[in-house]
């Protein structure tokens, strides 16, 4: 019993080895090194304490993770819409593809001057950038779930006199959603990515600005503490989405 103890704990201590590893390498690289561009990671954790605890939080994260929640909410609805669309369409398929192919060819930073010509620099161009790059992965693997119905589930519910749209509804949905549930997962560091992206440019607040901001005063130890930020968001996010998703789509490995 001692033994199994042992070896689970040591199992869920391995994946900490490296990042704090990385962390004490950090911390005496920074106390260690004359280079002003790598302060230690105590100096870095006092600047988290004293500018995101609290009063960033309420002025720059929070209006971040809106922006974030509403660009990716957008962008998925667009891609599963379109998706299913597309996908359960031939001839809607035929009449989309080229010009879908087009703009999905187009990174969505490259999108952003159009942005501020269409929205101005407020949150809808912020938004826009957001839901963009997170609609054509939810889109391709929409129309790929869509597509990946078996024939023989779709004559079966038209044999029992279901229309087109209760067709799509009740049978190719519930079987591309694995497929809709990737691309939302592969959506989630895209909408990130943008997020701060929008926020670098004629930002007022969110963690964009502040990195910015950060980095035109030579705040270093600020520009750290965004990116950690980032990263513990990205984490977390990611985490909260695998967690739901394990509890919600068990069943999908038995279609």
């Amino acid at each position: 019993m001692m033994n199994r103890y042992v070896i689970a704990t040591g199992r869920r201590l391995v994946p900490w080895i490296v990042p704090v590893t990385l962390l004490v390498l950090w911390e005496y690289a920074g106390r260690h090194s004359e280079s002003i561009y790598l302060p230690p990671l105590s100096d870095v954790l006092v600047t988290l304490r004293d500018d995101w605890m609290w009063e960033r939080t309420r002025t720059d994260l929070l209006p971040s993770l809106e922006r974030f929640a509403l660009g990716y909410l957008l962008g998925a609805v667009l891609g599963i819409v379109l998706g299913m669309a597309i996908g359960s369409s031939r001839r809607v398929a035929e009449y989309t593809t080229p010009t879908m192919e087009f703009l999905r060819a187009l990174p969505a930073v490259a999108v952003l001057p159009i942005a501020v010509l269409l929205f101005g620099l407020g949150d809808g161009m912020r938004i826009s950038i957001i839901a963009f790059g997170v609609m054509f992965p939810v889109l391709v693997n929409t129309i790929a779930g869509a597509r990946s119905c078996r024939q023989e589930r779709i004559d079966v519910a038209r044999m029992y006199g279901l229309s087109r749209l209760q067709v799509v509804r009740r049978v190719v949905l519930p079987s591309a959603i694995p497929m809709i549930s990737a691309g939302l997962r592969v959506g989630l560091p895209i909408a990130l990515i943008m997020m701060v992206v929008s926020e670098l440019v004629g930002g007022q607040n969110g963690i964009g600005f502040y990195l910015i901001q950060a980095q035109s005063l030579f705040n270093i130890s600020g520009m750290f503490t965004a990116l950690i930020i980032l990263g513990v968001l990205g984490n977390v996010i990611n985490n909260t989405y695998a967690w739901v998703e394990n509890r919600r789509l068990h069943w999908a490995s038995h279609l």
